[in-house]
């Protein structure tokens, strides 16, 4: 288990742990001459408010080693950055502790020397379940009142008022988005538009066959899936007769290179007809600025 501290950016969690699990587990199944998935479970995560909450946070995960009993002091272990942090071993590529050094680094020292004390002063704290990715009651309690509706959480969102309030109606929006679809969308049904669209048969998809046209329509139909509409990738590897870690690879190679202008405004087209449907029922409307449609609404963390 490992603990990242990281800047919310664009990007969804879940595409770094991909990138950051997908190659242990090949390799473990390499060694092992194993298949399937190593690491099943979701990661935990917590929304939090960097001036708020920030180094509040940095201090607990910096002190895992001391709770765990691995050493007497942050300073002392090797098992987090803390020492990189301190200047006492060179800082990897991937760390970026302008983030709480600062940019001017005439002031590192001094900084460094606080932050040492900062942390060292919490190393006696205990597990705390809202660091630790779990929902207490009294958090549940106060979103609930701020929210003014029965609110599930499935992660912890920390920080003044007004941030928890913006974040959960921000979760709130995204959650109509993806499920105020005029009828229910199929993976199959996507898989269907997309080689249609192309002018090819969609059995075509599931076929071993080496064509660049049904290799760049199982691309594009992987994409609509897991990109525009959000859904899982092992759903369009089943559709599409692939493994998992090929469409993995079909997605890592469209963001590299992006998709041609043609290409978008196609899959455009295709996800207004899909999204819309036939007319069979219409998306739920808001009744007022801070409605909450459905009143009891879970807010999974993004994928």
């Amino acid at each position: 288990m490992f603990h990242l501290v990281l800047q919310l950016g664009n990007d969804p969690l879940g595409r770094l742990t991909k990138q950051v699990h997908a190659p242990f587990g090949n390799w473990i199944n390499m060694q092992r001459k194993g298949l399937g998935t190593i690491l099943s479970d979701r990661p935990k995560s917590i929304l939090v408010h960097s001036e708020t909450h920030g180094m509040e946070l940095i201090r607990y995960v910096h002190n895992n080693p001391v709770r765990a009993g691995v050493s007497a002091r942050a300073s002392e272990s090797g098992w987090s950055s803390h020492r990189a942090y301190l200047g006492l071993e060179p800082s990897p590529p991937w760390l970026v502790t302008e983030a709480v050094l600062g940019p001017d680094e005439t002031a590192h020292e001094s900084i460094r020397q606080e932050l040492a004390r900062f942390v060292d002063e919490g190393r006696g704290e205990e597990l705390r379940p809202e660091f630790s990715g779990e929902v207490s009651r009294s958090l549940m309690r106060r979103m609930r009142k701020l929210m003014g509706g029965d609110i599930e959480l499935s992660y912890p969102v920390l920080g003044p008022d007004e941030f928890v309030i913006s974040a959960l109606k921000e979760q709130v929006r995204r959650h109509r988005e993806r499920n105020g679809f005029a009828r229910e969308i199929g993976v199959d049904d996507v898989k269907r538009a997309v080689f249609e669209a192309l002018g090819l048969d969609p059995k075509l998809a599931r076929m071993r066959i080496k064509s660049s046209d049904v290799s760049r329509g199982r691309a594009l139909a992987a994409w609509l899936w897991v990109e525009w509409l959000g859904r899982p990738q092992v759903m369009a590897a089943e559709s599409l007769g692939v493994r998992p870690n090929t469409v993995s690879g079909m997605l890592s190679q469209l963001r590299r290179d992006g998709v041609e202008k043609k290409e978008q405004r196609l899959l455009k087209k295709i996800f207004k007809s899909l999204t819309e449907g036939e007319g069979e029922k219409s998306p739920p409307r808001e009744t007022g600025t801070d409605a909450l449609e459905p009143r009891v609404l879970v807010l999974k963390r993004q994928r």
